[in-house]
């Protein structure tokens, strides 16, 4: 094992690949798509084109990195290598007399932008009407071969990560336990953590919280609610999977496209933000800007970009391939308290309760009207207080 200090770190891009980037946009050639009935679904062949020249031409005439930039280096940011892997995190200690360490995990095609909206309110409740005593110290670190972290020469899946996470919470930060929380990949990663790394086997995590199903449980379906369920998520990952598919056995090929046009890359993460996301607004219209803005969504595709790494972070997919994949062995469980986190348009549901508890060691299970997979993003304070209940729950045991 070997892990280095902390070096602190700033985000600076240099204008010459910000202009490259503009150039290409700027250059790309558009094409055709199919046409679609009015009142149609205009994103049922993938990503709406008129909603992509709208994006682009915002993206050429309105948008600013560096004022994303500035926002970015707004929190204490670090780099540090674990086992020859670099690691980038932001650390932001939390307000009052005992704050508890929570380490959150991000997910593709997302980073740990998707947290910046509730950094604030976990760190510092008192800021927002809160108790000080509440507030809890947050390490947000970027995946291998995403974003600001180094880019691994091999992939690297979930599994391998939490092992790198526990060692940078223990080892690293100096934190004998701490909470885990991640949705996405982040749900994997944290799962495997609560799996392997706990404070019941030896390392550090003494809780986790997830808003994605994570690993899965020793057991099948049994009940008819079950039942309903694995057909139903079946029948999602068809219709949703290909990408997957796609990333985690070829990854290289898709990248030599992606890597070479930013339109394109913008193309296949929009269409995620899209289909993943709660679009609706309060008549129930669905739009992707009733979840996030122009801005943010500019901003989640140019950190794969100015960073180079759409290639290296689609590699992750291939390394839970390799690592053997995210069930739980037989006669196995995480027995560390869990927290779980429902929202209506995550994609990838959780199972049913009763199908949950084989596997995990439930102590919050709740359920929400609103919200889908990048939790945090779209709904900023229900997902906080959800963290922060937790959180209180676990200090309480």
């Amino acid at each position: 094992m070997s892990v280095s200090a902390p070096v602190p770190f700033k985000i600076d891009i240099p204008q010459i690949t910000l202009d490259v980037i503009a150039t290409k946009v700027a250059a790309y050639e558009w094409h055709e798509m199919p046409e679609i009935a009015e009142g149609g679904n205009r994103w049922a062949y993938g990503t709406d084109m008129v909603y992509m020249r709208e994006l682009c031409d915002y993206w050429l005439k309105s948008y600013d990195w560096r004022k994303a930039e500035e926002k970015l280096n707004r929190f204490p940011q670090f780099k540090v290598t674990v086992d020859e892997q670099e690691i980038h995190f932001i650390h932001v200690k939390g307000s009052g007399s005992n704050p508890e360490p929570v380490l959150m995990t991000h997910g593709w095609p997302g980073s740990v932008f998707e947290f910046f909206d509730v950094i604030e309110q976990l760190a510092h409740p008192e800021k927002f009407g809160g108790n000080a005593e509440d507030g809890v110290t947050l390490v947000l670190p970027s995946l291998p071969g995403y974003a600001f972290s180094g880019k691994p020469k091999t992939p690297i899946g979930p599994k391998g990560t939490a092992a790198l996470w526990d060692k940078l919470m223990r080892d690293v930060l100096g934190y004998k336990t701490y909470i885990a929380q991640g949705g996405d990949w982040g749900s994997v990663v944290t799962s495997f953590i609560g799996y392997n790394h706990s404070t019941l086997k030896g390392g550090g995590a003494k809780a986790i919280h997830l808003n994605m199903f994570g690993l899965r449980p020793p057991a099948f379906p049994e009940t008819e609610e079950e039942k309903a369920w694995a057909a139903t998520a079946g029948l999602t990952f068809e219709l949703e999977g290909a990408y997957l598919r796609l990333q985690m056995t070829k990854p290289q090929t898709l990248s030599y496209g992606m890597m070479d046009s930013p339109v394109g890359a913008a193309a296949w993460i929009v269409e995620k933000f899209h289909a993943w996301s709660d679009k609706r607004d309060a008549k129930g219209n669905e739009h992707i800007e009733n979840a996030f803005s122009k801005d943010q969504l500019l901003t989640s595709v140019m950190i794969y970009l100015v960073t180079k790494t759409f290639n290296t972070a689609t590699w992750f997919y291939r390394g839970m391939f390799e690592d053997g994949g995210n069930n739980m062995a037989p006669g196995t469980s995480i027995d560390i308290p869990v927290g779980i986190a429902c929202y209506p348009k995550e994609f990838l549901i959780f199972p049913p309760r009763s199908l949950m508890d084989k596997g995990y060691n439930i102590i919050q299970w709740n359920e929400f009207d609103h919200g889908g997979h990048f939790a945090a993003m779209e709904t900023k304070d229900v997902f906080a207080k959800d963290v922060r209940t937790f959180v209180k729950a676990v200090k309480a045991q």
